[in-house]
């Protein structure tokens, strides 16, 4: 897409797209003509720095309706960012499901393997599946932006990455039946009481609270 609309990307990407009977797993590898150019400082998730440097991405549009996706980007020290977006245009980053990521470099670049649970996702019902499939890369040394079909510059980064009806078709997914994931987060609520007026003086009583 940059700088040189419509042209084949001046550095190979490889993308492999497989499953199994319980998890989705994406790998990439980035070849580098120069693997010392590489930049890569961000390592909080869910932070917008992640695109100041290399990085890779992907989405999927698991309900095949050409408008909405789950979005995912990994830099080269394995921080992520995951999100959804909706008629092709807004993004929530607040969607933090369940996935794994690991980042790893290469004597001629570098390489980022997920897995992600089919429970993590949303999909139409039915074994046999049909999804909309999109990668970019972003190649900071160059400026350049990479994806694995054709986007109008004019779009920008931004949008064309949520540019659903853009996306390549995906055949052949065997899903298991959709659920839902319960997720509970244990929390403490705590305090700390001094009395020093009693005659045996109590310091620092700490009294604490556990909740699910």
């Amino acid at each position: 897409m940059e700088p040189a609309a419509g042209q084949p990307a001046t550095e190979r990407t490889e993308i492999w797209l497989f499953f199994d009977d319980a998890t989705v797993y994406v790998a990439m590898r980035a070849w580098e003509s120069e693997p010392s150019r590489v930049i890569a400082t961000e390592m909080r998730r869910d932070s917008g720095n992640i695109r100041q440097g290399d990085s890779i991405a992907f989405g999927f549009d698991t309900s095949y309706d050409r408008r909405n996706a789950f979005q995912f980007e990994v830099n080269a020290l394995g921080a992520r960012t995951d999100g959804q977006s909706t008629n092709e245009r807004q993004y929530n980053g607040d969607w933090n499901p369940v996935w794994n990521v690991r980042a790893t470099r290469f004597a001629d670049g570098w390489s980022v393997e997920a897995a992600l649970p089919f429970k993590s996702l949303r999909y139409r019902s039915g074994r046999e599946q049909v999804w909309g499939f999109q990668a970019r890369r972003i190649s900071k040394w160059k400026n350049e932006i990479s994806f694995l079909t054709r986007v109008p510059p004019s779009f920008g980064m931004g949008r064309g990455s949520f540019a659903a009806s853009l996306f390549a078709t995906v055949v052949g997914i065997e899903a298991p039946p959709s659920s839902r994931i319960l997720e509970i987060k244990p929390s403490v609520v705590a305090d700390v009481t001094t009395d020093r007026l009693r005659v045996r003086r109590s310091p620092n009583r700490a009294d604490a609270d556990a909740r699910r």
